[in-house]
């Protein structure tokens, strides 16, 4: 089962606010792209529902971007939010994870909380990674730059280190 993005940086920001870490809009991006990718390699199906676009410094979820957006490069210190399509309320985004998604979450959450945004981006824009294959596709059609689940899984199970 995918997960709302919103829900998972949710998730993502109460990690860091436990470990006592700042995450910025920039940085919340990344992190929730590389546990996406992670995931897609490891269970090949998707952590989360949302597309992902090739913007300037990356990969970014376009929900992810506005919902945080007025922080700038400040640290987020609100959660993500959705409609409640019972009450049609703005509610804080949560969701129930899995015993096993919550435990290959944790697994792997601290390295790329502990990383840098900088790093993030960097690592992100590998040459022939996904982003740099979406962000420099050589005239195919791609006016949304999106990032296709099955370039990220593809690429991250061949260069997959853990």
């Amino acid at each position: 089962m995918a997960y709302d993005v919103r829900a998972v940086a949710n998730y993502v920001l109460d990690v860091a606010d436990g470990e006592g870490r700042g995450i910025s809009n920039l940085h919340i991006n990344k992190i929730v792209y590389f546990l996406h990718a992670d995931f897609l390699a490891t269970f090949s199906r998707p952590l989360v529902t949302a597309k992902i676009e090739a913007w300037t410094h990356g990969p970014v979820f376009r929900e992810l971007y506005h919902q945080f957006k007025a922080f700038g490069e400040s640290y987020i210190v609100s959660r993500a939010t959705c409609i409640d399509p019972q009450t049609g309320q703005r509610i804080t985004a949560s969701c129930d994870l899995t015993a096993e998604d919550e435990t290959f979450l944790n697994s792997i959450l601290p390295k790329y909380i502990a990383m840098s945004p900088g790093a993030l981006v960097a690592q992100s824009h590998v040459r022939g990674g996904p982003w740099d294959t979406t962000w420099n596709h050589d005239n195919r059609a791609n006016p949304t730059m999106k990032i296709s689940d099955d370039l990220i899984r593809e690429w991250y199970q061949k260069t997959a280190k853990h």
